[in-house]
């Protein structure tokens, strides 16, 4: 299992994440972000960073992060809750009510929506390979995540998935499709 995080993203959206439940096939914020991490302030202007545009988000996503923890540890069955997947469901509820797999906020609109994603996997920070690796060499594995660029993309076989995408197939979509 691992802990709840709380991230934002570059237009300043909180997105709050409970652990992962043993079993399912629900994945980690990352599974939706297909990328490895990196810095996000290197080489951005001010109006690119995300703490810089919305100062106030790290507090929403934390609290978020703290409520969403509280009604887990309130939960009869505590970490092994399950998530909810069906807003309706109150079967699942703690005493707090709903835990949500992610609230995703948008701080644009002043709104929050709770959804549920399946894992990816070829995600940089829980596929198999990866969690594999950790396990094993823990401090090693670490350190060669630090020093070395692109390592989490190649052992997650992103960086293989991406070479191997034709990118004349994707479609391109902006805010003016129809």
């Amino acid at each position: 299992s691992s802990g709840i995080n709380a991230e934002y993203g570059v237009l300043g959206e909180p997105v709050v994440g409970a652990p992962l439940i043993a079993g399912t096939d629900l994945g980690c914020y990352f599974c939706n972000d297909v990328v490895a991490p990196s810095d996000s302030t290197k080489d951005r202007t001010l109006d690119q960073m995300c703490t810089v545009t919305r100062p106030g988000n790290a507090l929403i996503a934390g609290s978020l992060a703290v409520e969403l923890m509280v009604s887990i540890l309130q939960h009869p069955l505590k970490g092994a809750a399950a998530a909810t997947m069906d807003p309706n469901d109150a079967s699942q509820d703690s005493c707090l009510g709903r835990i949500p797999h992610q609230i995703r906020g948008f701080l644009a609109q002043y709104s929050a929506v709770q959804t549920a994603s399946h894992a990816f996997n070829k995600c940089t920070a829980c596929c198999t390979e990866v969690i594999r690796r950790y396990r094993e060499e823990k401090m090693a594995f670490l350190m060669e995540v630090f020093n070395t660029a692109n390592y989490l993309e190649r052992i997650s076989g992103l960086a293989e998935m991406i070479d191997n995408t034709d990118f004349d197939d994707i479609w391109e979509f902006d805010s003016d499709t129809e």
